[in-house]
């Protein structure tokens, strides 16, 4: 169950066909990789980020033959040095950081070209990624950014309340207090009052 927010719905409304493409050929990967339907399923766990207990839901695409979690993402074919350096400062970083966070240590990312056509298939582990990417950013600097940002945002809330955090880049970060979090999957609601008992 994904959170469907407005900005969600528009930002779905508002996708040009190359945008709608390589959503596509990203979800036809995990399809044909994970046998989605059977492997894909919501997980809600807790993670410590210094001092702070956080509650975490994530969207698992699978399990490999070992029963370990796996994310799968889609990637163009690299063929420069500039779409390696690309390729290592963002979307490793962003997928790392995702599993990081939730406890997955497997992803598979599908390399295909630009007609879509998947040319191979990389296996990765998070200390493999963590290694790979060290000249390009170090996990306990974003770490310890999310534990400033939480020692500000934490003394702002009230129990009981849902927010949303988002963080705009420089110093902006916004806290807006959910008028109606009708939206958030039951799933997760589940693990809030598990944890609560």
């Amino acid at each position: 169950d994904e959170i469907e927010t407005d900005e969600k719905r528009e930002n779905e409304a508002n996708m040009n066909s190359k945008q709608r493409r390589n959503v596509y050929h990203g979800r036809r990967l995990e399809e044909v990789t994970m046998d989605v339907g059977v492997n894909e399923t919501d997980i809600v766990t807790t993670c410590k980020v210094a001092g702070y207990r956080c509650i975490v839901a994530a969207e698992v695409d699978g399990c490999n033959g070992e029963g370990e979690l796996v994310e799968v993402k889609a990637n163009f074919v690299i063929e420069h040095p500039k779409q390696l350096h690309t390729f290592r400062r963002g979307k490793l970083f962003n997928t790392f950081m995702q599993c990081y966070l939730v406890g997955i240590q497997n992803v598979l990312i599908g390399f295909r070209d630009k007609n879509g056509i998947l040319r191979s298939l990389q296996n990765y582990t998070l200390p493999q990624i963590e290694d790979e990417c060290k000249q390009y950013w170090n996990k306990d600097f974003y770490i310890s950014f999310l534990n400033s940002v939480l020692s500000w945002a934490i003394p702002q809330v009230a129990e009981g309340k849902v927010y949303h955090l988002e963080y705009l880049g420089g110093d902006e970060i916004t806290l807006t207090e959910v008028p109606d979090p009708d939206h958030i999957p039951k799933f997760f609601k589940d693990h809030v009052l598990s944890c609560n008992s």
